[in-house]
């Protein structure tokens, strides 16, 4: 019910912005000679400081480099980060449904929704209810709407996709993992999605016990971790970011100097606590999971 409702808002409000959309543009809406004309909208929750917009520009070029013949564009998910990017840099970053209705009064016909997100929490079911939102308005007015639209599943989505993550994250983190625990930090949620970390963890467990996965605001937490990081008896930590971007979170909550910063935390227990900024988008092969789950959506979208 809650799906049908988000959906029926998502159209209401996805009809005003393609109204305010074709009112600010200033072009006409251009048809393809063949009548045809692919996109890919790459969505990102966003990031305004260098470190995490290289993570996202890292998988735009992977999408771009993979689909040489389809135009790609990014949109972000936080209103907040955009409009700080806006004010201070000066750079117009879409959300999703204002992306969309751009893209349908430019002339797209098949558009296909990236999603970036690592688990299928809150915000990937809002933009969920945002493409069904534009699926209704192409089945009621296709003029208005595309041809077709689709959009692609977070990385964690099943348990091969646990079992994927789990691999690139311990092939990358060998040789730490040898010499000390790796502390792999996620955002966390307090949607049921959350369970995709633990999921995580067991899939981890598997290949080595100095592999942790802990979250900022779900489960794993922060005392999960500590308990199997004593049952290890490793004297190193690095940590993490198991995001995306190393954004805020990765350069202020997870190795911030801040005494409740998880490397400050993690030194005052005694450990040698080295940092890691970098995003999970910089890793080409989580760029190449990432593209995976492109073509999946892309074959639904065709």
């Amino acid at each position: 019910m809650k799906l049908k409702v988000s959906a029926f808002l998502a159209v209401a409000a996805c009809s005003a912005i393609m109204l305010a959309a074709v009112a600010a543009c200033a072009f006409p809406k251009g048809e393809p000679v063949d009548n045809r004309r692919e996109g890919i909208l790459i969505v990102a929750f966003g990031s305004s400081v260098p470190e995490g917009e290289a993570a996202i520009t890292a998988v735009a070029d992977a999408v771009k480099s993979a689909c040489p013949d389809t135009e790609v564009r990014v949109s972000y998910t936080s209103r907040i980060i955009m409009r700080k990017i806006a004010r201070e840099q000066g750079r117009v970053i879409d959300e999703p449904a204002i992306a969309l209705a751009k893209m349908a009064y430019e002339g797209f016909t098949d558009v296909t929704v990236l999603s970036t997100h690592i688990i299928p929490g809150e915000e990937y079911d809002d933009l969920k209810a945002v493409v069904e939102g534009f699926r209704i308005i192409s089945d009621t007015a296709p003029k208005a709407g595309f041809r077709r639209i689709g959009l692609s599943l977070p990385l964690l989505s099943s348990s091969a996709d646990f079992e994927r993550m789990a691999g690139v994250i311990a092939d990358t983190y060998a040789a730490q993992g040898k010499s000390g625990a790796v502390v792999f930090v996620g955002h966390g949620t307090h949607h049921f999605a959350d369970a995709a970390y633990s999921a995580l963890q067991t899939a981890l467990s598997r290949r080595s016990p100095n592999f942790l996965i802990g979250t900022i605001e779900g489960l794993p937490s922060y005392d999960d971790v500590l308990a199997r990081l004593k049952s290890t008896k490793a004297k190193s930590v690095h940590v993490a970011p198991l995001m995306l971007v190393a954004g805020d979170h990765a350069q202020n909550d997870i190795a911030g100097d801040e005494p409740d910063s998880w490397k400050s935390t993690l030194t005052a227990e005694g450990y040698k606590v080295t940092p890691v900024l970098t995003g999970l988008g910089q890793n080409e092969a989580v760029q190449n999971l990432i593209l995976d789950k492109l073509r999946e959506a892309l074959d639904s979208t065709r």
